[in-house]
């Protein structure tokens, strides 16, 4: 979600009162919010042409190979196409998800294909920031007076017939009563599309210090709902999901809802 905000947020402050946007001005933007990017395309459709200083867009698209939206998370094929952008610029505020949609005359909506490396995830996963990050999540979803755990290592392994595999690493944090005790938790599910509104986890199996996890507790995350999203504005649905040994193809459509200040 932080790299979509921070890409609407340079499409978005490219659309400038003063002048009429270009691909290059917002290649240019994009590229000053991002780590690094091996190739990048912008494709700006508008008739007429003054458009873009009414805060108009008639389509947007977008394509990119080696993206580096932030240190060591590296995506290896991005591919964005939006429908019309109506913007109201004199209420343009892009900090937060809430401040874009607050700027939108109307919903914003568009399909994206995503393609991610196995060796490309694992090494994100590896590095310091990237595990600040998981850890900052681990420590919101756990109760104030639940046991604390660190996280060690989290590995992710693509395989055949749209399976995945989880390797992680957790330490209890030590008490005056406990000494620190490790976890090793494993998973495996395959993954199916249903009716492109959630995400099936097929076949879930999993271990934890090596005893094997009951399929009763298992059952309790058996899918994932997009329906979540829809609290934060946001309608999506899966189009497709592609996995194989190396890599996750995956293509989806997302709506953008308005948000008028009295909503919030």
């Amino acid at each position: 979600m932080e790299f979509f905000i921070i890409f609407l947020s340079s499409l978005l402050t490219a659309i400038s009162p003063i002048g009429i946007v270009v691909d290059t001005v917002i290649a240019n933007t994009i590229r000053s919010q991002v780590k690094s990017v091996e190739q990048l395309a912008v494709r700006v459709d508008n008739t007429p042409s003054y458009q873009p200083i009414q805060g108009k867009i008639d389509r947007f698209r977008f394509a990119s190979r080696n993206l580096e939206i932030i240190d060591n998370l590296r995506i290896e094929t991005i591919e964005l196409e939006i429908d019309p952008i109506s913007i109201n610029i004199n209420r343009l505020e892009t900090k937060g998800l809430t401040g874009i949609r607050q700027s939108l005359r109307q919903p914003l909506q568009g399909g994206i294909r995503l393609v991610l490396k196995e060796t490309d995830l694992n090494q994100a996963l590896e590095s310091a920031n990237v595990k600040a990050k998981l850890q900052e999540i681990i420590n919101r979803f756990l109760p104030e007076q639940a046991p604390q755990f660190q996280l060690l290592s989290l590995q992710i392994q693509f395989k055949e017939e749209n399976r995945l595999g989880i390797e992680v690493k957790l330490q209890q944090e030590a008490t005056e009563e406990k000494e620190a005790e490790p976890l090793d938790l494993s998973l495996e599910t395959g993954l199916k599309l249903e009716n492109g509104r959630s995400l099936q986890l097929l076949d879930l199996s999993g271990t934890l210090n090596g005893r094997k996890l009951s399929k009763r507790f298992l059952s309790r995350f058996s899918s994932f709902d997009l329906a979540t999203l829809e609290k934060q504005g946001i309608t999506s649905r899966l189009l497709q999901l592609d996995i194989d040994e190396e890599t996750l193809d995956l293509a989806a459509f997302a709506r953008l809802e308005t948000l008028k200040s009295d909503e919030q």
